[in-house]
């Protein structure tokens, strides 16, 4: 949505919130005073959305707690041994149980607005249709999250609004909530407008809706439910949808994507970013719809001072030997000095001096993940912590390179149609680099994987590719230690290797969290937790 519109409004405080109070505070809008006109419908569409937004989610969680235990990077402090960060962590942790209870405050919101959004007599049938569509998406959208990351969850396919009947639901296997998220998707598909309809990147479009239904299909094929070629299937066809509908296309500057989303721009001439969350400001600006992005994940910067700063960064996630060793063509250094910062800023205080210094050959793991810079940063001033760049759920070239995997595993060996999807994506980054032919299905799988981490690194899907490729487990520790001990590796660093320790097969998925199964008698603990 357009970021003027997205604000945690009053409506979405008191008309959404969980109702574990018998009785309603003064002034309650309740559902038989609201949904009487398309702006009231509008805002209760808006607060099926603002979710995305939220800490506990895109705003800061999502790429800073549930996906920084990958074989990309690793989280740079060596003083933690007890988190989500190293996969040591029991099923009370905050974090877990904040984007739990996130996500199904999102699904019933969208519960509430299909449920009452028919009141509102819209003057266009078509824009009620749309917003309904955006809403199933949404909800699917969510359950989506919560199964691929905790399996077996409670489906609630109706509004709750007491705690009571949330817990008379117990857990519904993953295979029946799978199908339930690609109908709800399926059907939106047909009710959205198309991408051209928005100037911006934020609403839920036809294209949007195409490209996650590939996502969810993948998912479907592997770890755990692995219904495979079937599956594989309907996620060329989908992912092949977006590349028919001729409205997107690869920027040919790498780099400029992410200008855009730090600087809150919108390119419509391609159209690469097909689905972002939007953010806006700094939180100090009258917008409280700031996130986190590049604060926590960019940069090292330590200068919150000087009014030309690049932006304040703690640089918590630094890059790992993999991203140096999958970047070994040379052509292809626009990616890998985008990706991976070649150096810090350093401030003194003393001095009032910030120097801008390149990490050394020996300090390769030191280097910070770099898609993210807050120098493009439009926000005046920048604020320490928040930051307005937006989220990229999904991009044009995610699509192309679920074409290539779809098509190589439902053939068994890639065609024409996967060749040309994955050259699309290495040939904007590598111009001069020779057309793919010739290979195997095993070769070719390792590509596009390879070709996955070098192009989406640091974008939240990294560690769910692992998990349902059937080899996160592996990675994190064989594939870890083997990192860690290799002689690049530096030996301040060598903290990187306690995830290691802690990883196990229980981390395939998490564990239900303290708060659902102190309220719900019906869920028990996932197995090994």
């Amino acid at each position: 949505m357009k970021k003027n519109i997205i604000i945690i409004c009053l409506f979405s405080m008191l008309f959404f919130a969980c109702n574990k109070l018998a009785l309603e505070p003064k002034g309650f809008v309740g559902l038989e005073q609201y949904y009487k006109n398309e702006s009231e419908a509008f805002q209760g569409l808006t607060g099926v959305y603002n979710p995305l937004a939220n800490d506990s989610f895109y705003g800061r969680d999502w790429f800073f707690a549930f996906n920084i235990q990958d074989d990309l990077g690793y989280y740079d402090r060596n003083y933690t041994t007890e988190e989500l960060f190293i996969n040591n962590f029991s099923y009370t942790n905050p974090r877990l149980n904040n984007l739990w209870k996130n996500l199904y405050s999102g699904a019933n919101r969208a519960s509430i607005f299909l449920e009452n959004v028919d009141r509102v007599t819209f003057k266009d049938n078509s824009l009620k249709e749309a917003y309904k569509g955006e809403a199933k998406f949404l909800r699917a959208y969510y359950y989506f999250i919560l199964s691929s990351l905790w399996g077996d969850v409670p489906l609630r396919k109706e509004a709750v609004t007491s705690v009571t009947q949330e817990s008379q639901i117990g857990p519904t296997a993953k295979t029946e909530i799978f199908d339930f998220i690609i109908k709800e998707m399926e059907e939106a598909e047909g009710m959205v407008y198309d991408a051209a309809k928005f100037q911006s990147m934020g609403r839920i479009s036809k294209s949007a809706v195409q490209g996650i239904l590939a996502r969810v299909y993948l998912k479907q094929a592997g770890y755990p439910i692995n219904k495979g070629k079937p599956a594989y299937e309907k996620a060329l066809y989908w992912a092949q949808q977006v590349k028919l509908s001729g409205l997107h296309s690869l920027n040919p500057d790498y780099q400029a994507v992410f200008i855009n989303l730090i600087a809150d721009e919108y390119e419509t001439t391609y159209r690469e970013s097909i689905w972002e969350v939007e953010f806006k400001g700094n939180n100090i600006d009258g917008n409280q719809t700031a996130g986190y992005l590049g604060s926590y994940n960019g940069i090292y910067c330590n200068d919150g001072t000087n009014a030309d700063t690049p932006g304040w960064c703690y640089g918590y996630l630094s890059c790992t030997l993999k991203m140096e060793d999958l970047y070994t063509m040379p052509i292809d250094a626009v990616r890998k000095n985008w990706n991976v910062a070649a150096f810090r800023y350093n401030y003194t205080a003393a001095t009032g001096v910030r120097a801008k210094t390149n990490w050394t050959n020996a300090q390769m793991v030191y280097r910070s993940a770099g898609k993210f810079r807050r120098e493009y940063e439009k926000s005046n001033p920048k604020a320490r912590d928040y930051t307005p760049i937006n989220f990229p759920v999904l991009r044009y070239s995610d699509v192309l390179l679920m074409i290539a995997e779809a098509d190589n595993e439902f053939n068994g060996a890639p065609t024409s149609v996967g060749y040309e999807a994955l050259d699309e994506v290495r040939r904007r980054a590598m111009p001069t680099t020779p057309l793919i032919s010739g290979m195997g299905y095993s070769a070719f799988q390792q590509l596009v994987r390879d070709e996955r981490a070098r192009e989406l690194c640091f974008e939240g899907t990294r560690k769910m590719d692992l998990v349902r490729w059937g080899i996160y487990v592996e990675t994190m520790t064989t594939g870890r230690r083997n990192m860690v001990n290799d002689t690049r590796w530096h030996a301040n660093k060598k903290y990187a290797s306690f995830i290691a320790d802690f990883t196990s097969d229980k981390h395939n998925l998490y564990p239900i969290p303290s708060s659902e199964l102190s309220t719900n008698a019906k869920m028990k603990q996932n197995p090994l937790w």
